[in-house]
């Protein structure tokens, strides 16, 4: 008897072991999971975090791409490759943001693999980090070369304009330094004896004298000298069947003309204008040309 209630004692103890120790044992297992979960979370939130800054850094990078990039044609292949690849980086990025919001990773390798990617992922930003700052430097040196280029050849334009200029001015002043100079300019009223006379009615003769002063620039050769007299009431005193000659781009008559040898020095020369006409008393304007260019003008009273 006493042999049977030791073994129902002994067996109640063993019994109430048991049960403590499967009651420990789950106890313990909840525990772990709990820990576990709690450990996965803070893992997620943490790749969640690092990934919302991955997401920012690609989005940096492929602003400095995408802007300001149109003027460097010649990186323009470059650019745009180096823009597809952070794009589908950046398209990585997002994918694994929506996994892990999803839940869907929840066991401890998934979440070690997703750990691997995320630190992929930095790396490769490292490197694209390295060849756009590499591009950009390499852009604004020759935006800077560029700008000095521009620079140099604005300063060699204003120059050449400046020296065209000067090349202007300098032949302008050899052509008026060449320019004939008609100078001593007098008219003598002569009547048919070729006297002197101040009867307008008696005149028969204008007689002209004046002298083409001398001149070591001007060409030398045969000259001809053009004179226009005009009349008191603005008419030019020409005879039937005149020719003309060109002078500021039109061609204007001639009272008379004369060929003359010009060699440079002194020349005192004469022309005569026969009166075939009734004269008008008054103030009387006389010019001379030669070359194209008003040599000298004067003015006499009949």
């Amino acid at each position: 008897m006493k042999v049977k209630t030791v073994i129902i004692g002994a067996a109640v103890v063993i019994i109430a072991l048991v049960v403590s120790f499967v009651f420990i044992l789950r106890r313990e297992r909840a525990t772990f999971a709990e820990q576990t979960e709690i450990m996965a979370q803070e893992s997620k939130d943490r790749m969640q975090e690092e990934l919302t800054k991955l997401a920012a850094e690609y989005d940096i990078q492929y602003q400095k791409l995408s802007s300001g990039q149109s003027g460097e044609q010649r990186f323009s292949l470059a650019t745009d490759s180096l823009i597809s690849q952070i794009l589908a980086e950046r398209a990585k990025v997002e994918q694994l943001q929506k996994e892990l919001k999803s839940n869907k990773a929840t066991s401890a390798k998934r979440i070690s693999q997703l750990e691997g990617e995320v630190s992929t992922l930095r790396n490769v930003l490292r490197t694209y980090v390295v060849q756009i700052d590499s591009l950009q430097a390499t852009n604004a040196r020759l935006r800077a070369e560029n700008s000095e280029v521009k620079a140099n050849y604005e300063r060699a334009t204003s120059h050449a304009q400046q020296l065209a200029g000067e090349k202007e001015e300098l032949t302008s002043r050899v052509k008026l330094a060449a320019k004939l100079d008609a100078t001593a300019i007098s008219v003598t009223p002569l009547d048919k004896r070729n006297k002197r006379t101040k009867h307008i009615g008696k005149i028969t003769t204008l007689s002209i004298q004046f002298t083409i002063a001398k001149n070591v620039t001007a060409a030398v050769g045969n000259k001809t000298i053009y004179c226009r007299i005009m009349q008191p009431n603005d008419e030019l005193l020409v005879k039937p069947g005149a020719g003309s000659f060109a002078f500021e781009g039109k061609q204007i008559p001639y009272s008379i003309r004369r060929e003359i040898e010009y060699n440079g020095e002194e020349t005192t020369l004469s022309m005569y204008w026969t009166v075939e006409e009734s004269l008008q008393s008054g103030t009387y304007q006389i010019r001379f040309f030669a070359d194209g260019n008003l040599i000298g003008h004067s003015a006499f009273v009949l």
